[in-house]
């Protein structure tokens, strides 16, 4: 018994020392929480380190001439961390006021006092990640590196130089939202479309925190050195670019319209060479490119259509183009509802050809046709336009096309009685821009639908990584007889007689083309005087090289038609490439042009050489250029001469250069030469601007 109290007693005391041991635990724990908190929040923010993601460079969007389109500017925020282990606080009281006066005389914000009160003030605090300036450009950071102090390094000093990337378009408003924008969950464009390949790969650094989330390297050396993102060579040429946007906007501003798009395509490429997007502000009446109306938007194209319902008449064996169509006086009524023609005040077309019955964009006479062929089998119109390809998405790299709506089955849905000659005229059927562009583009490229594509290549320092090559959608979207029909009625509508006849007299070239007006709707009818004017075709006619889509949405001007506001801005482009890329001229005609124009055989090169050449020939030029070297715009009357700034250690741009002068530069930069062709240098395979370091060979291609 005496032994078992013994012991109990024992074991009391146990769990009584057991008890006091926790109490004192617990209490020290409430004790570190409260009293001792900052300290070790200090100490565990002082000695914290992780292994950390390190944001590669952005990669750079080119145009396809070379410009940079969007690039990462690097901007610096300096930071204090007052409490670097490394700063020796005798050298920093020592160097202080030099410091402070740096500072003062570069910014010229405050005084030295001033900046010599914050730095104590912040010192005092203990502050680890204290704010010295913000938005440093790269050469301002340089010169701040170098001021005292702070030269003895960020751990020595604890000066901080944090970097961050901010987007820049050189070019601002030209082609803005297909190059788009790159913003952390709301990319668009280009910068979406290829933003795995732009961003490239994270590095890996060993880093420690100083403030909350802030942390700083503690060695200048990676674990993983982060992998630059790759360049994007676009489509995009600037100077065609500028042509377009301007065109769409002069056209935009006299007409009062909500919004308008105009894309240009290489035909046999499907390259988009210039795409604008521009609508109205509602608050300024400036215009802007906000959405991408060419890619985003889906609208009833009205007469342009016109082109697919003929050909799929045609193509099924129906309609010869001397096929007489009686329009009446105008108005004619299908189903219970009338329709009318554009002329319908002058009496009407009367009896006229298939052909003409496109030519002057008659609504009677093609829904005539189309009622007269289908009426009894609406699903063979509907078969025939899906196995052109007007019934799928383009499924181009961009991000947000919309799908086009055209019935897949007659007297389903929405279908009514007057659904198959409504169709016919474009109207109950909803396409982009672009995907009517790239039927048309079709028909220029000889039946073969290429997919539009806005990148050619994806280069690193220069060297091509991949190159696009065109994509067939649709190897033939009809018969060669059918194309050859569809092509004549195309060259028609920019003839004598047809609608767009005065757009194009007097040009020295050939359009091949189709004007449209449609009324803009809204759920359950259309509004009144309130229309949509498009201009699609392809020049030159008889061998295609470029085909252009116009579209201007809601005028207010009260003109509406096609014609009159669209295709100024079609020839206006057309007129400028023309008159620029002489390839598209016959040889004589070339001859004739120089002589004509007195236009200089040579382009870029030496300014003092073309100066003098140009004088000699008493040919008219402007000079906004101090550089030695110079690249050339001709006009009609005289020859613009701008500067072309060369860097030393990038490769230069020798594009449009003789062989002597491009020889010149590109040995100069250390480069051995390699030359294919003659004449003047088309293409240069290491892209100008890159470091000419990584390089010691560049191929030049001459035409």
């Amino acid at each position: 018994m005496k032994n078992k109290n013994e012991i109990a007693n024992r074991a009391w005391i146990v769990f009584a020392f057991i008890c006091v041991i926790g109490l004192a635990i617990f209490g020290k724990i409430i004790y570190i929480q409260t009293a001792e908190a900052s300290k070790w929040e200090e100490r565990a923010q002082r000695y914290e380190q992780q292994v950390r993601d390190i944001e590669p460079t952005r990669g750079q969007i080119y145009s396809s001439d070379g410009s940079l389109l969007a690039t990462s500017v690097p901007v610096y925020d300096v930071y204090w961390d007052s409490k670097s282990s490394a700063i020796d606080q005798d050298v920093f009281l020592a160097e202080l006021d030099s410091l402070c006066i740096d500072l003062q005389n570069y910014f010229g914000d405050k005084s030295k006092a001033e900046y010599k009160q914050l730095l104590l003030e912040a010192q005092r605090k203990g502050d680890r990640y204290f704010r010295v300036k913000k938005n440093l450009k790269y050469t301002e950071m340089k010169v701040v590196r170098e001021f005292h102090f702070i030269r003895r390094g960020k751990f020595k000093s604890g000066f901080i130089f944090d970097r961050k990337d901010i987007r820049k378009k050189p070019f601002g408003k030209l082609a803005a939202r297909t190059i788009g924008i790159d913003r952390h969950g709301s990319r668009v464009g280009l910068e979406l479309a290829f933003n795995e390949e732009l961003a490239g790969k994270s590095g890996k650094q060993l880093m420690e925190r100083i403030a909350g989330d802030v942390w700083k390297p503690v060695t200048d050396s990676y674990i993983t050195p982060p992998e630059e993102g790759l360049d994007i060579v676009s489509t995009i040429n600037v100077h065609l670019q500028d042509v377009a946007a301007n065109a769409l906007e002069k056209q935009l501003v006299k007409h009062n319209a909500l919004w308008g798009t105009v894309v240009l395509m290489e035909v046999e490429t499907g390259y988009i060479r210039a795409i604008s997007n521009l609508s109205r502000d509602a608050e300024t009446g400036e215009y802007h490119e906000s959405f991408n109306y060419a890619v985003a938007e889906t609208v009833e194209p009205g007469s342009t259509f016109k082109l697919a319902s003929l050909m799929a008449a045609m193509d099924d064996g129906h309609v010869e183009l001397e096929e007489l169509v009686d329009t009446g006086i105008g108005v004619k009524n299908f189903s219970g509802e009338d329709m009318h023609d554009s002329n319908e005040k002058d009496g009407g077309n009367g009896i006229i050809t298939a052909e003409q019955v496109f030519e002057k964009s008659s609504n009677i006479g093609t829904a005539t046709l189309i009622d007269k062929y289908y009426k009894n089998n609406p699903q063979a119109f509907l078969d025939k336009l899906h196995k052109m390809g007007l019934g799928e998405s383009l499924n181009i790299r961009l991000k947000g096309e919309k799908a086009p709506s055209i019935y897949k089955k007659a007297k389903e849905g929405n279908w009514s009685g007057v659904s198959l000659t409504q169709m016919s005229i474009g109207y109950e059927i909803l396409q982009t821009p672009l995907q009517t562009l790239t039927f048309y583009n079709a028909v220029a490229n000889n039946g073969t639908m290429v997919r539009p594509q806005f990148v050619e290549s994806l280069r690193r320092n220069g060297e091509i990584v991949e190159q696009f090559s065109p994509e067939i959608i649709n190897k033939s979207i009809c018969s060669r007889s059918t194309l050859n029909k569809c092509q004549k009625m195309m060259e028609g509508v920019c003839e004598e007689g047809g609608t767009a006849d005065f757009i194009f007299a007097d040009r020295t070239y050939k359009v091949a083309g189709k004007t449209g007006t449609a009324r803009i709707a809204y759920p359950g009818g259309y509004y009144l005087h309130r229309y949509r004017a498009s201009f699609v075709g392809y020049f030159p006619a008889e061998k295609p090289k470029y085909s252009i889509l116009v579209l201007v949405n809601d005028t207010k001007s009260g003109v509406y038609y096609g014609s009159s506001i669209a295709g100024p801005v079609f020839r206006e482009l057309a007129d400028k490439i023309y008159a620029t890329e002489f390839e598209l001229h016959e040889e004589n005609e070339q001859l004739n042009l120089v002589a004509e124009h007195k236009l200089p055989a040579s382009r870029n090169g030496s300014r003092e050489d073309l100066e003098a050449v140009y004088k000699s020939l008493k040919v008219p030029f402007s000079l906004d250029a101090a550089e030695d070297w110079v690249s050339t715009t001709t006009t009609d009357d005289h020859v613009d001469l701008k500067g072309k700034t060369m860097t030393k250690g990038l490769v230069p741009d020798v594009r449009g250069m003789g062989l002597q002068d491009a020889l010149f530069l590109l040995e100069n930069s250390g480069l051995r030469v390699q030359v294919s062709g003659s004449g003047t240098v088309r293409n240069q395979s290491v892209l100008p601007g890159a470091q000419t370091r990584n390089h010691s060979t560049i191929r030049i291609e001459l035409s």
